[in-house]
């Protein structure tokens, strides 16, 4: 065979202004896309671009942490190696290069957002759950982090594409695929879920937690919301953790101006947020979908719970949320 101080610059990291700190991060990632490219075409065309730059975009943040904030949020021994070795040592010999005021944002909020997936998977195991789905698992490295994966079943869900740049990138990294993974192809905006998992060997009647992050704001919301319909009709001690756009009217007159910048550079890019949720109105939407145990976390509670006392400056924004809901 995956409140916020001052709205902290903010949250939206690379897709928000337009000052040099943006400019830098855009070199890191051509820097290591090169570095990737001139391995990665050994074995297969490889495109002028990566085939998802904000899963790129992502793991080079993720790395970056674990370079640059202390203690660390979320702790990732590959989130490096994943990268490539020259990504690795681009990002070693200068880590200041990603450390960008305005990005400080976007990165707390993805750092927790894979410490609350992580810590969710662990307390599902203890339940009894056996199989994990990494929705749009990009460079995820959920499925290689853990020895006890034997005993469970791992389902790692992206385009093909991406599927095809993950595989290269483990392949260079000298990561090995553990026999519990399963790689699914899938486009999760068009295809069945259900279908696509079922063929790959999982099993409906079968606890399984979702992780869902980095996707909901990319995709339409009937595909969001079909998703987790099936998530929601799954066998009950089933899980999800998912992250979301919140919606402008949810968002005070400053960050309604943030996340209108969001928009457009990110419809700019290529890779437009589509889907903006009201908070109050998922929870309804989520309880009516079969979940009974849902959980939004505030901004508020996740800085007390994971960043109070820090100097650093990082802090969790108010532009994205983070939900865990169980069946």
């Amino acid at each position: 065979m995956t409140k916020v101080s001052r709205l902290n610059s903010i949250e939206t990291g690379s897709v928000s202004g337009g000052d040099g700190g943006i400019a830098q991060l855009a070199f890191v990632e051509h820097t290591i896309w090169d570095a990737q490219r001139a391995h990665l075409r050994r074995n297969d065309s490889v495109a002028s671009a990566p085939p998802k730059p904000s899963a790129l975009r992502v793991a080079i943040l993720r790395a970056a942490h674990q370079l640059l904030d202390k203690p660390l949020v979320f702790e990732d021994p590959l989130a490096l190696s994943i990268l490539g070795a020259e990504g690795e040592a681009f990002l070693r010999s200068d880590p200041s290069q990603c450390d960008i005021a305005r990005l400080k944002g976007f990165r707390a909020s993805l750092v927790l957002r894979g410490r609350i997936a992580d810590d969710e998977w662990a307390r599902e195991r203890e339940r009894g759950a056996h199989q994990c789905v990494i929705l749009g698992a990009g460079l995820d490295t959920f499925a290689y982090r853990y020895p006890d994966h034997a005993r469970c079943r791992v389902f790692e869900v992206d385009l093909p594409a991406v599927i095809r740049w993950k595989r290269g990138c483990l392949r260079m990294a000298g990561i090995e695929e553990p026999d519990s993974l399963t790689f699914v192809a899938a486009d999760l905006e068009h295809d069945s879920l259900a279908d696509a998992l079922r063929e790959a060997g999982f099993d409906p009647k079968s606890p399984a937690f979702f992780s869902y992050l980095g996707v909901t704001m990319y995709l339409d919301e009937e595909a969001v919301m079909r998703t987790l319909r099936f998530v929601g009709s799954l066998a009950p001690g089933s899980a999800i953790v998912f992250d979301y756009a919140v919606h402008p009217r949810r968002l005070s007159p400053r960050e309604q101006e943030i996340m209108e910048r969001v928009d457009k550079r990110t419809a700019e890019s290529g890779e437009p947020w589509k889907t903006h949720l009201d908070p109050v109105s998922l929870v309804k939407t989520l309880r009516k979908l079969g979940f009974t145990d849902v959980h939004d976390f505030s901004p508020d509670e996740l800085n007390a719970r994971y960043l109070s006392g820090r100097t650093d400056g990082l802090r969790k924004g108010s532009l994205t949320g983070i939900v865990s809901a169980r069946v």
